[in-house]
């Protein structure tokens, strides 16, 4: 299978070249909302394609005596069935909490912290069926103002569940990059 995402954006106001760059920042200590879509095209051991749309909400907040920001991701997701059809619903959501560690940079953010997974599909072809726990930990780099990098590494295993499904133990990274174009203008790259 495979999934890549190039992304053309910008962000208002358009000419402050700080906010391009904080607004992909993942770690950013401001709250968001953000619309994702992910088509993937060529399943493996398939000729059909797949969607997923993201719903993602990011929210700072202090606890334990520190900064952390919370993500939930809510997808709808559409996948191919047997005889041709395709099944779209609610997939299994997902919130991680980061620890916001200060890296003596303030262009460097770095978080580490907790995920969770719950069953919450629509339909059993469109989620695990498993709870699961897990470790989410970002990286971003915005120390240079054309080209900002970083990374999102998460890992997970199923912890409850429906016993007739596979077990849940995923590891998955995304690095992502932007290019600054100029006035708020943008391109991204965010493959899995």
């Amino acid at each position: 299978m495979t999934a890549a995402i190039l992304v053309l954006g910008t962000v208002l106001p358009s000419h402050a070249q700080d906010s391009a760059a904080q607004a992909n920042n993942p770690l950013a200590s401001t709250t968001a909302l953000n619309f994702q879509n992910q088509y993937t095209g060529d399943l493996t051991g398939s000729d059909r394609d797949a969607n997923q749309f993201f719903l993602r909400y990011a929210q700072p907040f202090e606890a334990f005596g520190g900064n952390w920001i919370a993500r939930l991701t809510v997808p709808v997701n559409t996948f191919p069935q047997a005889g041709g059809d395709d099944e779209t619903g609610l997939g299994d959501i997902n919130l991680f909490a980061a620890y916001l560690f200060d890296t003596g940079n303030p262009a460097v953010s770095f978080g580490f912290g907790p995920q969770v997974t719950v069953p919450s599909a629509t339909d059993n072809a469109l989620g695990s069926e498993k709870w699961s726990l897990g470790f989410a930990n970002v990286l971003f780099n915005a120390s240079n103002p054309k080209f900002q990098w970083g990374y999102l590494l998460t890992w997970q295993m199923s912890v409850a569940g429906n016993d007739d499904r596979a077990d849940v133990n995923i590891a998955a990274l995304q690095p992502f990059a932007f290019y600054q174009l100029g006035e708020g203008w943008y391109l991204r790259s965010a493959a899995v």
